[in-house]
């Protein structure tokens, strides 16, 4: 064998970028907010709805309907730029007290 021919391959040192980008931020909130529970509806609501067709209907009806109320919260914390987000919607509303009465439905009902 020549040794001209024979290349030795370079050492190019590459360093872990401890961080997230774009993608891998949108993937970790993604999967936190939609969970397990979609693959067990979705056929639920497969076996119901017989074809797969009504299947991707469903999906865009609810898909429209979740952007929606994704838009409302939008315009919500733009009209009050002010940390608290379901509670403070609701105080501005309603009244105080109803605002009171959701945060400790939060604490005690829905996030156990």
């Amino acid at each position: 064998m020549d040794s001209t021919t024979a290349t030795t391959p370079v050492a190019t040192e590459q360093k872990f970028v401890r961080g997230l980008g774009l993608l891998d931020s949108t993937m970790l909130v993604a999967g936190s907010m939609i969970g397990s529970g979609i693959f067990i509806v979705s056929s639920i609501i497969a076996r119901q709805v017989g074809a797969p067709g009504w299947l991707l209907v469903v999906w865009i009806v609810t898909g429209v309907l979740t952007l929606m109320a994704a838009l409302s919260y939008g315009e919500l914390a733009a009209m009050m730029p002010k940390a608290g987000g379901q509670y403070v919607y609701l105080r501005e509303a309603f009244s105080p007290l109803w605002g009171f009465l959701y945060g400790w439905t939060l604490f005690l009902v829905i996030q156990t």
